[in-house]
This record gives C-alpha cells, sequence and structure tokens, in this order.
C-alpha cells in the first residue's frame, strides 16, 4: 500500500487551512529519520488506513521521492470534527525488531452465550509484541468455540503466536472468559399507602374529646 505526501511549512494552529482543504497534518519520525512535518490528502489517507490499520507496512512516498517503509502510530481527532486532524508515522528498519500493539478479534461463538446463561468478559483487546516488521500479525483470533461452559476461559498462553513474534504480556493474563449472565433487577413499586380509618370504638386523634365527653360537658 502507498501513500503520498510532501513536507509541510504550515504549523501549529495554521494547519486548520489544511483541514478545509481537505488535506492532513502528519509527521515521520523513527529509524535513523529526522521528524519531518508533512501534508496528506486526507481521504486518500482514510482509504489507505482502512486496509493498514496499525498492523501493516505503508509505503510513505514523500514529495515524490523513494518511498519509505512506515507504520501508522498514532492518529489524532477532534471532538467537534469528523475524521482525524494529525497522523504520527513511524519509519521502520526491516532488519530490526520493535514493538507493537496486536488487536485480539474474538471468532465463533460459545454455546453458553448461544443459550442465553452466559456473557463474554474480554479483559485484553490486543497484545504488545516485539518482531521484525515484516512479521507483525494483522491480528490473533480467539476461537470462542470451546468455551462451551460458564467460566471457561481462555489466557495468553493459550493464544497461537507465529514464529518470529514475541508476546511481551504475562502469560497468565486472562484474555478471555464466559461468565454469567447478568441479570437486571427491576425494584417493583410499593402500592400507594391507603388511608387508616380508626376503626369504630377507638380513641380519636389526640388532643380530640370523645363526641359522647363533649355531649355530656354541653348538658351540665
Amino acid at each position: 500500500m502507498q501513500l503520498n505526501a510532501s513536507t509541510r511549512e504550515l504549523l501549529g494552529k495554521r494547519t486548520r487551512r489544511l483541514h478545509r482543504q481537505g488535506k492532513l497534518a502528519a509527521v515521520v519520525y523513527g529509524h535513523n529519520a529526522t521528524p519531518t512535518p508533512l501534508v496528506l490528502d486526507r481521504l486518500e489517507f482514510q482509504k489507505v488506513f482502512v486496509k493498514s490499520g496499525r498492523t501493516h507496512l505503508v509505503d510513505l512516498q514523500v514529495d515524490g521521492e523513494r518511498a519509505a517503509k512506515v507504520l501508522v502510530r498514532e492518529i489524532q481527532t477532534h471532538p467537534r470534527r469528523l475524521g482525524p486532524i494529525h497522523v504520527d508515522f513511524y519509519a521502520v528498519n526491516l532488519e530490526e525488531k520493535i514493538t507493537v500493539e496486536v488487536p485480539v478479534h474474538l471468532t465463533g461463538e460459545s454455546a453458553a452465550v448461544k443459550r442465553g446463561d452466559g456473557d463474554i468478559l474480554q479483559p485484553i483487546h490486543a497484545l504488545r509484541v516485539e518482531c521484525l516488521p515484516g512479521n507483525i500479525p494483522e491480528a490473533f483470533e480467539v476461537d470462542l468455540g470451546p468455551l462451551e461452559e460458564i467460566e471457561s476461559e481462555l489466557r495468553v498462553s493459550d493464544i497461537s503466536v507465529p514464529k518470529g513474534v514475541t508476546v511481551l504480556v504475562d502469560p497468565e493474563e486472562l484474555v478471555v472468559k464466559i461468565v454469567h449472565k447478568r441479570e437486571l433487577k427491576v425494584e417493583e413499586e410499593l402500592p400507594a399507602a391507603e388511608a387508616v380509618v380508626p376503626a369504630e370504638g377507638e380513641a380519636a386523634a389526640e388532643g380530640e374529646a370523645p363526641a359522647g365527653e363533649e355531649t355530656a360537658e354541653t348538658e351540665k
């Protein structure tokens, strides 16, 4: 995958002009490379990133010169604008190992979840690995099929790792587990309190004399 770029002169807040022009500010840095500000076509970058993600090498061609092998390291966004506003590229040496985050994708279906008895708990969504740039896995796929019952689980040590890739995460870390279905408890509304009516013959409220006593005092 190839992405075209040119060196950028506009810096700081003036890069807002680029966004209005359909452009995207970026920078490339890394192996034996001085950080260089760049400008890209925003739509072209988004099309390339859909295919490359953060794990596929991209041929970044700057000012029409020889392309450099890079990875997308960071994408900055704006809370009120759609799409990215700045991208960091990392130039790599194909003969030197690097450290990257590789996503964990769940596949298949657990019988317990299918029955409606369980939910999927996934504490880890990416694994940090070390390898040569050309050996970066696109993703680690975890099949939920064997996790048939509640409390079934899979840890980092259970994941199949390609040759030449070293996982930099504790092998005992939990990746996915089938847990009991979360039940929503709805509190029942208590019925409205009924008016309390004194039974016949009960004393009247405090401070009020019974009707019979009022009559007697009147006759006197």
